[in-house]
């Protein structure tokens, strides 16, 4: 790559950079004016507004269209006495300030479906989800762009000691071009002075002494020429010597920055909590899903809620109810092997694959489910009893893994309605 190049795909990495920085900003300060009216009037959402709240919270940038949602928000507190109408004014302004971020339309067409059907939990739990793609976006934004702007920083110092080099390189020859002229001019005046000797010299013995004394300025010149070119040219090999050590280190730590990208990149994908893989993970998996089947034949979803809890947390804590979450989601690990696979969806759900028909699938999660109803979680001095509920649907290769999360998501809500603690499937 020519120096101009490489210049070039600088630039346009921190033109890259800036683009980042910009859509993170707006993102932050539109999360964060929205949580501070969203968590006080949907108690629900205390504990998941309160975390995403301190992991996105920043210095906001200057974004008119932001200020103007930031006061569409204060309107809709200010103007609505009724609940109903107020959390219908913060809706419309949380879908509003949220457009045109794509990786959030699925979450916001499920919110205006909620909305629409005035179903209080599907919102809480939409918007809980919404609020969890953001914080995984801002996190691996943010890591990404921290990644980067080290490897700029890295290569625009080595960039610096190339020009050194080069700007040294052509100083040195014009230093040499000089030292040439010189070297041929001295000659040059040596030549002619012996030739006007054997003009004027008659005396054979004073010749042979005035040509002598010519040939060794001569000499002394050519030696006095090499000298000074072999220590330019030894610092020439140190300094090219240095180039290729950095060259070399920087490979090294090009290689290693890649290797902590690549390692941020999974731990993005990984529920800090649980250990379990994220949401993000999830949705990637089930991307890839229709190319597994061809492998195993079948496979079904799952989407796993805990019941009550939002009384545990409300109850016992946050502490408690993390115990909980953890609890859980080992125990939903163990009961499934690969090519399974099982994430914490957001909040207190969860999402499973299970590579087998809907049958058996079923059969394998009320396993799980009785493991799930055994747990007894201590918070204290007291003994917390933990149930959980599914719902559960086929896996269509051709069907939009839309349409799949949606199916067995309602499964989830009839299990709700039903009593919870069990598992309804889709088209029950």
């Amino acid at each position: 790559m020519s120096d101009s190049d490489l210049r070039k795909t600088i630039i346009e990495l921190e033109r890259s950079l800036d683009r980042e920085r910009a859509l993170q900003d707006a993102i932050r300060r539109v999360a964060l004016r929205s949580l501070a009216v969203v968590s006080a009037k949907v108690p629900a959402l205390e504990g998941a507004v309160r975390d995403l709240t301190r992991a996105i919270e920043s210095d906001p940038g200057d974004t008119a269209w932001l200020d103007r949602l930031s006061g569409q928000l204060a309107d809709a507190v200010r103007s609505s006495d009724q609940r109903e109408d107020l959390a219908d004014g913060i809706l419309a302004v949380v879908q509003r300030g949220l457009l045109g971020f794509e990786f959030l339309d699925p979450e916001l067409e499920a919110l205006t479906r909620a909305a629409d059907r005035r179903d209080k939990a599907e919102i809480e739990r939409t918007l809980t989800r919404l609020f969890s793609v953001m914080h995984d976006k801002c996190e691996q934004a943010m890591t990404e762009r921290e990644e980067l702007t080290e490897v700029v920083g890295e290569i625009w110092h080595r960039l610096e000691d190339v020009d050194t080099a080069l700007s040294e390189d052509e100083a040195r020859g014009q230093r040499a071009r000089e030292s040439v002229s010189e070297l041929h001019a001295g000659i040059s005046g040596d030549v002619e002075h012996i030739k006007g000797r054997v003009v004027d010299v008659e005396d054979l013995a004073t010749l042979r002494t005035e040509v002598t004394r010519g040939l060794d300025r001569m000499v002394e010149r050519v030696t006095t020429f090499r000298n000074e070119q072999e220590d330019e040219l030894q610092v020439v090999q140190e300094r090219n010597r240095l180039l290729r050590s950095k060259g070399r280190s920087l490979e090294g730590q090009v290689q290693a920055l890649r290797n902590r990208l690549e390692q941020a990149r999974a731990e993005a994908s990984r529920d800090s909590l649980t250990g379990l893989p994220n949401r993000m993970a999830f949705e990637q998996r089930l991307e890839q899903l229709p190319a597994e089947l061809e492998k195993s034949g079948a496979a079904s979803l799952l989407v796993w809620d805990i019941d009550h809890f939002k009384t545990i947390n409300d109850e016992y804590g946050h502490t408690a109810g993390d115990k909980v979450l953890r609890a859980v989601a080992e125990i939903l690990a163990e009961g499934v092997r690969e090519p399974d696979f099982v994430a914490r969806y957001g909040g207190e759900e969860f999402v499973m694959i299970i590579h087998r028909e809907p049958d058996a699938a079923y059969s394998q999660a009320n396993t799980i489910r009785d493991a799930v109803d055994r747990l007894i979680v201590r918070s204290g001095k007291t003994r917390l009893k933990v149930t959980i509920s599914a719902g559960l649907a086929g896996i269509d290769p051709a069907a939009a893994p839309e349409a799949i999360f949606d199916a067995a998501d309602h499964a989830l809500l009839q299990a709700k309605k039903r009593g919870r603690d069990r598992i309804e499937r889709a088209g029950d």
